[in-house]
């Protein structure tokens, strides 16, 4: 990184993660609802805990680091989350398109999460936070895409 970048431009890339991951929780939380599968029910309830504590954490990140934490989903992913229910109430096997979409936002989630981590002037500690965070998108992206290939 050759241009040291301002507080409020790290805050606002700390903030756009925080957006993604109540973006992934609500998108979990609903995946779950429109599960057939009780063992992918649990796997996306407990996907949607992780990224409610993802967003906590990175709360607090924000304003240790003295900004003001976004709270909220972005219009995209609203948007997203009503056509995963408008392509789960007209697929012929709802819980395969469900994997999918699921899939398809952990990948989006990890491109984001690379940017930042590459593109952004973060402290240490912060760092360690966002590899750490992204190590479980990882793993979960790499769950979903398995599942995608068997549900």
């Amino acid at each position: 990184m050759n241009v040291k970048q301002t507080r409020g431009e790290i805050l606002d890339q700390l903030n756009k993660l925080l957006t993604i991951s109540h973006d992934a929780e609500k998108g979990y939380q609903e995946a779950a609802e429109n599960a057939k599968d009780n063992e992918l029910k649990s796997l996306f309830l407990s996907q949607s805990r992780q990224r409610s504590e993802f967003a906590l954490s990175l709360d607090r990140e924000i304003r240790t680091l003295g900004g003001e934490p976004d709270n909220g989903t972005s219009i995209a992913a609203d948007l997203h989350r009503a056509w995963i229910n408008i392509k789960s109430t007209f697929a012929s096997d709802d819980d395969k398109a469900t994997v999918e979409e699921c899939h398809r936002g952990d990948k989006e989630a990890l491109e984001t999460y690379n940017a930042v981590l590459q593109e952004t002037d973060l402290v240490a500690s912060t760092r360690e936070l966002l590899l750490q965070q992204k190590q479980s998108i990882d793993t979960a992206n790499a769950t979903m895409a398995r599942l995608a290939l068997v549900v």
